[in-house]
């Protein structure tokens, strides 16, 4: 009995084990027909690189068919911008000094020195209105050295992000210069003279449009580059004496000074009349000595008269 079922044990792990192996096999063979879906052979008949061929996946084989996208040919490349911000920076200092000429002269070497140059002047006698162009990144150094040629009253200095500005201004750019590509494209396809003259027509407007693009793109850069300073020069009036001085002795020569602008204020009246007064009074003088010497002539007839009377 015990032999029996030991025979019966082994006869059954016999077949277990035939079982195991079968299933194997044919899980070995059903893998093999699941990779080839997966990799299917190239169109020219090439299989694997065990078979010749490059042993690249379908997406690898199909991306060198693909034409090639050209280039578009730009003198900034399409987000050139650096991370860091890009700012407009633009300052406004006003000063007094004694000398305007001396601190306009001034002001003009502080810019060349630090690389920059001086724009519009506007000058007066006691004030002048200077232009300068400066570095962004020396334009603190450059209002501190003006600040040294005379006296600071006003200091103001503002910043204008244009990061977005630049990198969307430079998008556009390097879009339009794809379109005007294909324009160019289609116009070597043109056969008729009026396709010619509608595709010339359209080639043109977007030229003109990328132009546009780039001359503000130029813009902006160089507003970034270099910073604008407006500085003021205004003279400094000499203080009062008057102000200054205070007490007896200033009252009395304020009063002394008063006396001599009298006099000579009188004086000078006086010099005004006089030749009027020469004028006036030759005729005047004439007419009196007339009418004295007809008063004697006319005095001695009444006194006749009486006389005649008495006798």
């Amino acid at each position: 009995m015990t032999r029996r079922l030991g025979t019966a044990l082994g006869a059954v792990l016999l077949l277990g084990l035939l079982a195991g192996c079968g299933s194997g096999a044919t899980s070995s063979r059903n893998a093999e027909p699941a990779f080839d879906m997966a990799s299917p052979a190239p169109a020219d008949g090439r299989r694997g690189a065990g078979e010749g061929g490059t042993g690249l996946s379908p997406e690898q084989k199909a991306a060198p068919e693909r034409k090639p996208v050209q280039p578009v040919p730009s003198a900034e490349p399409v987000n050139s911008v650096s991370p860091q911000r890009q700012l407009i920076r633009t300052a406004r200092l006003e000063l007094r000094a004694a000398d305007v000429a001396e601190a306009v002269g001034r002001g003009k070497e502080a810019a060349t020195r630090a690389g920059g140059f001086a724009g519009a002047e506007e000058a007066r006698e006691s004030r002048a209105t200077l232009t300068l162009r400066v570095p962004s990144d020396k334009l603190d150094g450059v209002l501190d050295e003006l600040g040294r040629l005379g006296e600071v009253s006003l200091r103001d200095v503002r910043s204008t992000d244009v990061t977005d500005q630049l990198v969307d201004t430079q998008s556009r750019i390097a879009s339009q210069r794809a379109s005007v590509d294909r324009v160019r494209a289609l116009l070597e396809r043109a056969n008729t003279v009026g396709e010619v003259v509608q595709v010339e027509g359209e080639l043109t407007r977007r030229q003109a449009d990328l132009e546009a693009l780039q001359r503000r793109l130029e813009s902006m850069s160089n507003q970034v580059a270099m910073s604008t300073v407006t500085l003021t020069v205004t003279k400094t009036s000499a203080p009062s004496a008057a102000a200054a001085d205070s007490g007896f002795l200033a009252g009395l020569e304020s009063g002394w000074k008063a006396l001599l602008a009298f006099g000579s204020g009188l004086l000078t009246a006086i010099g005004a009349v006089l030749p009027f007064a020469v004028v006036i009074a030759v005729p005047v003088v004439a007419l009196v000595i007339w009418l004295r010497r007809r008063r004697a002539v006319a005095a001695p007839v009444p006194a006749a008269a009486a006389a005649s009377a008495e006798e």
